[in-house]
């Protein structure tokens, strides 16, 4: 039978996952909004991200926030469909991975749109502000531009309620 005491920290323990894992999904949410002074306030001021497979490293929170901000300038809209997994607690750090599928289409060819399949393994800091991302490696697995189209592959049927 668990103690009160093992039952608290039980509690303690899922509340940190579950606020981890909302930094994760408000990070994703936040990016596709272009939400950026949401987006700077869930990252630690000394932030650390390794983008597109180590080719670009950029540090500190402003950074990240005009990065991704002049990387994205270039879509007419992006979607980012993040899944945090293995939220590992340690006191006042943690560490977790997420996967991602990405869809972001260009302002100048809406024809195509960009799909990306990535990763992300992530820190975070507990501080003032509650739980911070400290540190992101970014990894793309995959990445293409389909074409967009309205058609059904190879005729196949499709219900009204989803044709165009």
């Amino acid at each position: 039978m668990d103690t009160t005491e093992h039952l608290v920290e039980r509690l303690a323990r899922a509340v940190d996952d579950l606020e981890i894992r909302r930094v994760i999904t408000d990070y994703a949410a936040l990016v596709d909004a272009r939400e950026w002074e949401g987006l700077a306030g869930i990252l630690a001021d000394e932030v650390v991200a390794d983008y597109h497979n180590g080719r670009t490293v950029v540090t500190g929170a402003q950074a990240m926030v005009d990065y991704i901000r002049d990387n994205t300038a270039h879509l007419a809209w992006q979607h980012h469909m993040i899944a945090p997994y293995g939220v590992d607690v340690a006191g006042d750090r943690a560490t977790a991975q997420a996967y991602l599928v990405s869809h972001q289409m260009l302002k100048d060819d809406p024809s195509h749109v960009l799909m990306m399949a990535a990763t992300y393994d992530l820190e975070f800091d507990r501080g003032e502000r509650g739980w911070v991302l400290s540190r992101m490696i970014h990894t793309i697995k995959v990445a293409n531009h389909l074409p967009i189209t309205t058609a059904p592959p190879n005729g196949a049927a499709v219900p009204p309620a989803v044709s165009h």
